[in-house]
């Protein structure tokens, strides 16, 4: 492939993250098939929010192609062609994530092993942010001097996940990138799997990872920092979204389906992983003999108590401020059939179906 203009290299991070995608929905599609439960209408998928990993994956490349749309635009060629500072660092970024996707890709074939969702989605949000600087800077070098605006337009809005990102992999994109015959594989894939199919129809478990909210307007220069305020502040969080009432903590068990909860100490918000709340039987047994585990209480804890994740896809949750409040609203509101689809809600239901 001919990566010597902007242009081509925009193209194919739009192909990469659309083959990521395609991986992704398939691995989904067949997950569902064969762990849903029978209905009356067998055989249908019935439409669900987005998760985390879905939306980055198609939400990244229609900004990234936005804003090179944008440049193009008012600059035409100049900027298509573009020069070495963004073409090079696009290069970079480009191989970072045909490195990760075609991680993606074995992992969606193999019987068994982990999809490392939650470094998929960091490198996506990452990569994106960094398209979007080069892009930007770029822009602002070929508009020195001439009677056009001095910002790119579509590159100030910049959607994050700043419990997500780092700023070591903002800083130095190409870090990850070891070359070679994995992103040689990448790219014949690519060009066989680009189309990439809606995901927008496959349902996934309450305990899959949160949409990635978009942030409030950014301030004029925040993309000359952008390497340094991702992660800053600990406690800044998203505040349009359902999941920014959660913990950031809690939100990376909700994304992370395999970390385990810690044993001797507490989250940096002050929970008590392993408090006497855990160990009151009375209060975690709910509705078909299911328990609520110490993990599901981790990873909905909140400011103020917790919140309810089997809520989340509905786009809103109240906060409930002790366990017994909690199992109320879970034997009142949510079916067997939730609770059974959470891998974090221990037992089994046995009964008529």
């Amino acid at each position: 492939m001919d990566l010597s203009t902007v242009s081509a290299v925009v193209e194919a991070l739009v192909a990469t993250y659309a083959a990521g995608l395609d991986y992704y929905t398939k691995w989904q599609h067949r997950k569902w098939q064969e762990n849903h439960y029978q209905s009356r209408n067998r055989g249908s998928l019935r439409q669900t929010n987005l998760c985390a990993l879905s939306t980055s994956l198609s939400f990244s490349p229609s900004k990234i192609k936005e804003a090179f749309d944008s440049g193009v635009d008012i600059f035409g060629t100049e900027f298509s062609v573009g020069d070495d500072l963004c073409r090079e660092s696009l290069q970079c970024d480009l191989a970072r994530l045909q490195e990760r996707i075609y991680a993606l890709r074995k992992a969606t074939r193999a019987d068994r092993g982990s999809l490392e969702l939650f470094e998929v989605i960091r490198v996506s949000e990452s990569i994106r942010i960094s398209c979007l600087a080069a892009l930007a800077s770029q822009y602002k070098r070929i508009a020195v001097g001439r009677l056009v605006p001095q910002v790119l337009s579509e590159a100030q809005r910049r959607p994050k996940l700043n419990t997500v990102i780092s700023e070591e992999d903002t800083a130095q994109p190409a870090a990850d990138n070891n070359g070679g015959s994995a992103n040689d594989d990448m790219a014949g894939c690519v060009q066989m799997d680009s189309r990439g199919e809606s995901s927008s129809k496959l349902p996934h478990p309450q305990s899959e990872p949160p949409s990635p909210p978009l942030t409030p307007k950014q301030i004029p220069d925040d993309l000359q920092s952008i390497h340094t305020t991702t992660t800053a502040n600990y406690e800044l969080q998203p505040k349009n979204s359902v999941f920014s009432m959660f913990c950031p903590e809690a939100l990376e068990y909700q994304v992370n389906t395999r970390k385990t909860m810690p044993e001797n100490r507490s989250c940096r918000c002050g929970y008590d992983w392993n408090g006497a709340h855990v160990e009151d039987k009375n209060a975690v047994i709910v509705k078909e003999g299911f328990e609520i585990t110490a993990r599901f209480l981790g990873k909905s804890h909140c400011d103020g108590g917790f919140g309810c994740v089997l809520c989340t896809s509905s786009g809103k949750t109240e906060t409930y401020t002790r366990v017994e409040d909690l199992k109320d609203h879970i034997n009142a509101s949510h079916t067997k059939w939730q609770l059974l689809h959470d891998q974090d809600m221990a037992g089994r239901y046995v009964g008529a179906g």
